[in-house]
């Protein structure tokens, strides 16, 4: 059997990891914060390890022994500056205190999980990261910068970069439209066009990043490439709820710093920030090549927009989130 330290399993992209890993017999040894709600993994077969990643020494004694693979699936999606210090120690000091330790231990393979929204920034060097303007997409790209660094000592690692991630077990992150399409009175939806990719099929592609990703290579997880206005309206004709309304940018700018300068105050992370709204654009789609690697050398496909927001759906539903 197979064995691997799994951050972030709490999470979306790490719950349906362990899941696939299940599936493949994998004995499974799940890293955890202290304050992490455990629940989420009822039923699983995994053993529990509780760790403060921001520790050098902690991950030590979390790691007592080699081991197959280490998923490092967790990390801080915020787009609030409110959480700036925090977001760099969880994922850039995180990533580092891990991939020294899996050199140290001998771990097999170190599969990071990253974002495609680092790939617009990647000619920006460990000197110029000032440059990039959103924290979330500075500190993802600094963790890749660490884990290239441990692949130049001799570590054995794969980087994967999906873009919009939907699915089930989605806690925190984009099934909130599902409940703010649900429960609110306006419904309003981002511009611009993105890249949508299925949960299951990302954890799918980690093992497979094991199985047959290329030493020091990264990986573009895409899928379907839409609008978000299609992507809300899906999600409200499934909740049997009006078509949204798309905002121009400039006026979610102004809502985005109305509630900036609320969450000032409060100290609450604001449903909209600037940062966000300032990356909502046309982006591109995963270019031929890209799809073309990961699919050939991962056997990686998505399923499409409306089976991403149908097992959403039905996942919150069974989870009782909406």
């Amino acid at each position: 059997m197979k064995s691997a330290y799994v951050t972030g399993a709490t999470g979306c992209v790490g719950r349906n990891l362990v899941e696939e890993l299940l599936k493949d017999d994998w004995t499974i040894t799940v890293l955890h914060r202290k304050t992490s709600d455990l629940s989420r993994l009822d039923g699983c077969d995994v053993r529990f390890r509780e760790v403060d990643l921001h520790n050098p020494e902690s991950v030590h004694q979390a790691l007592p022994e080699a081991a197959d693979a280490l998923f490092h699936a967790a990390g801080n999606t915020s787009f609030w500056r409110g959480h700036a210090e925090r977001q760099w120690k969880d994922n850039v000091l995180a990533t580092k205190n891990l991939v020294r330790t899996a050199l140290d231990r001998g771990i097999g393979r170190l599969i990071f999980t990253s974002t495609g929204a680092t790939l617009g920034f990647q000619y920006v060097d460990q000197f110029h990261l000032d440059w990039v303007p959103n924290n979330y997409i500075r500190t993802k790209l600094e963790s890749e910068m660490a884990v290239y660094q441990g692949i130049e000592q001799g570590l054995d690692a794969v980087i994967l970069q999906p873009i919009i991630i939907l699915g089930p077990y989605d806690y925190n992150n984009y099934s909130t439209i599902f409940r703010n399409m649900k429960h609110r009175f306006s419904r309003v939806c981002f511009p611009g066009r993105i890249a949508f990719c299925h949960a299951g099929d990302v954890a799918r592609a980690h093992v497979q990043a094991f199985e047959k990703g290329r030493r020091g290579e990264h990986y573009v997880l895409g899928g379907t490439y839409t609008t978000w206005f299609e992507a809300f309206q899906k999600i409200c004709r499934r909740l049997d709820v009006p078509d949204p309304v798309v905002l121009p940018k400039p006026v979610l700018a102004v809502i985005a710093r109305c509630m900036a300068a609320v969450s000032a105050v409060t100290g609450k992370e604001p449903l909209l920030t600037p940062d966000l709204v300032r990356l909502l654009k046309d982006s591109c789609d995963v270019v031929d090549y890209e799809k073309w690697k990961a699919r050939e050398e991962l056997g990686y496909e998505s399923r499409d927009l409306d089976t991403m927001v149908e097992d959403c759906y039905q996942w919150l539903v069974q989870a009782g989130l909406l």
